[in-house]
């Protein structure tokens, strides 16, 4: 194997991984990758460079492999994205709702609706767990605080981030076991 070669398939083995991490690995996005860099050689051989030369432009015109993966999540955010965050805000208005009610005081129920809640949804697929664990957890704290201005009521906020992390962690872990296997 020539040395040009192993360069691309460096640079695709690196993007892969890139897109991996960001859940949208495709074999046909790296396929049509590969061929736009294959492509991208052969115009650089025709203006007379060299094999290692022509790859070695082609793949810097191309651009660092984590540019391109973040380019390519911006395009394919799905609306998938955006009902688990309204699923997320709704869950956590319903949850400081119910610990609105004068006749409630379940807070181990609360404690881990916010937790079960936040982690769902993260395993369900969305991309940034702090965000989720936000729209989960923050709208009981800010009605306790307005009310009572008790600043500890913000440690409520450790259950929706436990929920998301571990749901995001848990996606992870499930994605790289089916990538082995």
């Amino acid at each position: 194997m020539k040395p040009a070669e192993d360069r691309i398939r460096n640079y695709l083995r690196s993007l892969e991984h890139a897109l991996w991490l960001r859940g949208l690995e495709d074999a046909d996005t790296l396929a049509e990758v590969e061929n736009h860099l294959r492509e991208s050689v052969e115009q650089e051989l025709e203006r007379g460079l060299g094999p290692e030369e022509a790859e070695r432009e082609a793949i810097r015109r191309f651009g660092p492999a984590r540019r391109i993966a973040a380019d390519f999540e911006k395009e394919r955010i799905a609306p998938m994205q955006k009902v688990l965050l309204i699923l997320a805000v709704l869950s956590g208005l319903f949850l400081a709702y119910l610990d609105s009610r004068p006749g409630w005081d379940a807070t181990g129920i609360l404690a881990g609706g916010l937790l079960l809640s936040a982690g769902l949804l993260t395993l369900l697929g969305y991309r940034r767990p702090w965000l989720i664990a936000l729209a989960v957890g923050v709208w009981i704290p800010l009605h306790d605080i307005s009310l009572t201005h008790d600043f500890t009521m913000l440690f409520v906020l450790l259950f929706p981030f436990a929920g998301a992390y571990l749901g995001w962690a848990a996606r992870l872990g499930a994605r790289k076991m089916l990538h082995l296997t």
